[in-house]
């Protein structure tokens, strides 16, 4: 028994060496390092890799610009890889057109000021093709007054809101989808807050981000999105309150090709405004993890100034065991009581017409009952370790 122990550990420890080895030859081919392919036999699993990741275009794309075979990189999975290429930027020229008449529309709604952010608007400002940073919606940031009118907007131009639940203080945002006459579907995120977390929402708001904000003319002369510096504390707040210290080569190729662009500074503003969110420790984290697989060059005395944020409230967003319940806690301590009763009876009892739709149930008896399960069912969920969804 202690042989064949001692043999599944060297197996695993070799397979772990071999992954680890293979994502940081992905990390280079997606920064356009030159690096050899992987030893045959292990295209298979680099594939794998490059999707977990969410990299696999942007690193196919990466070895056909230097005029290198796919095949040693991908085996037989590289003739797919091309024609999931066409197709992706066949279905990405269709989208960003829709996207520039939304955003020119909603533009024209009085105090909207809808800003692009995230993944759409990192498409298009920092890749070298939009269709390369893989999306699967448009997040838009508007003014929390402006809502109803550009959800108004958003209906008189065919999109439809999906079901969800709504409130003061329970949620930040709203999707809406929208299938054309091609049959492809468009998805918007409109947000009027940062993030649905109240300590992570409170660290910018959209008159803040406004007032800052850069034009996107790739998306026509009506787009605009966040600074420099804006979109660098946006995506490490996103990777880590969102995706729980996710380390997805994705989120950190975004905070590499930021962080290359930001001036002097952009770096000293950067740095007051996780101080002064305390958001120092969440800012540092992906940074660093960013600077680990790409080179990223970040500043020392940045680095040095935002290295104590270890027990700022938000740093329990950096692990990766952290429970739904605990974000709960941290909300209701970042609100007064009046508040946090109000966010306790939000997530307790959202709207009856999101239970009705979401249940289908149509009578009095059956909406008490849906309540009543829904608490009982949840309760676990919350407390469950690492559950984030």
């Amino acid at each position: 028994m202690q042989v064949n122990a001692a043999r599944v550990s060297c197996s695993m420890t070799r397979d772990y060496s071999d992954r680890a080895s293979l994502l940081r030859t992905l990390a280079a081919v997606v920064a356009g390092e030159p690096v050899d392919p992987p030893a045959p036999g292990h295209e298979q699993l680099f594939l794998d890799l490059a999707r977990e990741h969410r990299v696999e275009q942007l690193a196919a794309w990466r070895i056909g610009a230097q005029d290198r075979s796919l095949v040693p990189w991908f085996g037989d999975a590289a003739d797919t890889l091309r024609q999931d290429a066409r197709t992706l930027s066949l279905v990405d020229a269709v989208r960003n057109r829709e996207i520039t008449a939304i955003v020119a529309s909603l533009a024209t709604v009085e105090g909207a000021q809808p800003l692009l952010f995230k993944g759409a608007a990192l498409a298009h400002s920092h890749y070298p093709q939009s269709w390369l940073r893989p999306r699967l919606d448009t997040d838009l940031l508007i003014s929390p007054a402006s809502t109803e009118p550009v959800f108004e907007a958003l209906r008189a131009a065919g999109y439809a809101r999906t079901t969800s639940t709504s409130g003061a203080f329970v949620v930040s945002q709203a999707s809406f989808t929208r299938t054309d006459s091609y049959g492809v579907t468009h998805a918007l995120d409109v947000h009027w807050r940062i993030a649905n977390w109240q300590i992570i929402a409170r660290v910018s708001t959209h008159a803040d981000l406004a007032s800052r904000s850069v034009a996107l003319p790739a998306l026509g002369p009506s787009a605009r999105t966040v600074s420099e510096p804006d979109a660098l504390l946006l995506a490490c707040l996103h990777r880590a309150a969102h995706h729980r210290d996710s380390a997805e080569l994705l989120w950190l190729y975004d905070i590499h090709l930021i962080a290359q662009r930001l001036t002097a500074a952009d770096w000293t503003f950067l740095a007051a405004a996780a101080e002064r969110g305390a958001v120092k420790a969440i800012c540092a984290r992906g940074m660093s993890l960013a600077s680990d697989y790409f080179g990223s060059r970040v500043p020392t005395e940045v680095m040095n100034r935002l290295a104590a944020g270890d027990s700022e409230p938000s740093a329990i967003y950096l692990s990766k065991d952290v429970r739904l319940v605990d974000g709960l806690w941290s909300d209701l301590r970042a609100l007064p009581l009046r508040d946090r009763v109000r966010l306790l009876s939000e997530h307790a009892f959202p709207p009856a017409e999101y239970i009705r739709k979401k249940y289908g149930v149509t009578s009095r008896a059956s909406l008490l009952l849906s309540y009543a399960r829904r608490i009982a069912a949840g309760v676990p969920r919350w407390f469950a370790p690492g559950n984030w969804s």
